[in-house]
């Protein structure tokens, strides 16, 4: 078990197989999903800022940056993420939708990444606790702050475990919770949540930022939702695809999981069922410690 779990925390990588068809498919519908419930890509009223160059960290297939290439035509949008496979995913995504202004490169987060200081005008970033740990954000964060030019925006977006009145599945939610707490990969003390949402404003002001703002947002995939059958489909991968995750962690067995996976799709089904995802977005500038640095930031000289 001591070494199943060392493995985890040595990889420090994605807790699902994110390049499974399935998990394709879902980050592709929930980025729709999420998109809808919070008002748009960029709702938190940064569009007044001039927002030329775009970046999103560990894009996956890309749904946000597609999005967002789509709603500011003028601005270059730039997704990164360590899977080569959905990289190309994503490339072959904006050729289709005819999107020249969404660029996507190969990079791995959890290194120092090969872009120019002082760049981007915003960078952001969705659901990286599943990639994470208290450990490695603010390095990621301080790298993030890095690239991003004086001024410029930081944003963070964030998701806690869903909440339901399905009792199979708040337990499969529960072993989540224990298996992230055993592999180090929610923050402390220990609780029945992953103590990622109230550490948001914290993290970007000690990566630098000033000026933090907070907006939350709550998607409804309760029986009867708009966002029930589609959402529910998503949980259903999610949960299937947790199962390694979950039994490397030790937190379960294979009988118990399977029980309870299969009562808790039937739960969804149910026209009783009520479920909510919970949603925080935080953000704030970068401050610049030099008042005579060009608003744009050092020259660029990474190549268009």
């Amino acid at each position: 078990m001591v070494a199943s779990q060392n493995h985890i925390l040595r990889d420090c990588g994605y807790v699902l197989d994110a390049e499974n068809a399935a998990e394709t498919a879902r980050l592709m519908l929930r980025d729709r999903l999420v998109n809808e419930a919070m008002g748009g890509v960029l709702p938190e009223g940064v569009e007044g800022l001039r927002l030329e160059s775009i970046l999103d960290l560990a894009c996956g297939p890309g749904g946000w940056v597609l999005e967002t290439a789509q709603g500011y035509p003028w601005a270059k949008v730039t997704g990164i993420d360590i899977s080569e496979t959905l990289v190309q995913y994503a490339r072959a995504q904006a050729q289709v939708q005819g999107l020249s202004n969404a660029r996507f490169e190969v990079m791995d987060l959890l290194e120092p990444l090969p872009l120019p200081d002082d760049h981007f005008d915003l960078i952001n970033a969705r659901d990286l606790t599943g990639l994470l740990t208290p450990a490695t954000w603010p390095r990621v964060l301080h790298e993030a702050w890095r690239i991003c030019r004086p001024g410029g925006i930081l944003r963070l977006t964030e998701f806690e475990r869903p909440i339901s009145n399905g009792a199979a599945f708040m337990q499969l939610q529960e072993l989540t919770r224990r298996a992230f707490q055993r592999t180090g990969r929610s923050f402390p003390p220990p609780s029945h949540h992953l103590g990622i949402l109230p550490r948001l404003a914290a993290l970007l002001r000690e990566a630098g930022c000033g000026q933090i703002q907070q907006r939350a947002y709550v998607l409804d995939f309760s029986a009867g939702s708009e966002a029930h059958e589609a959402l529910s489909r998503g949980y259903e991968v999610e949960l299937w695809l947790s199962r390694p995750f979950l039994l490397d962690a030790g937190v379960t067995t294979p009988a118990e999981f399977d029980a309870l996976y299969r009562r808790a799709i039937l739960e969804m089904l149910d026209e009783d069922f009520a479920g909510l995802c919970y949603i925080l977005t935080a953000w704030g500038k970068k401050v610049c410690p030099d008042p005579d640095f060009s608003e744009r930031g050092a020259a660029s000289s990474w190549p268009d």
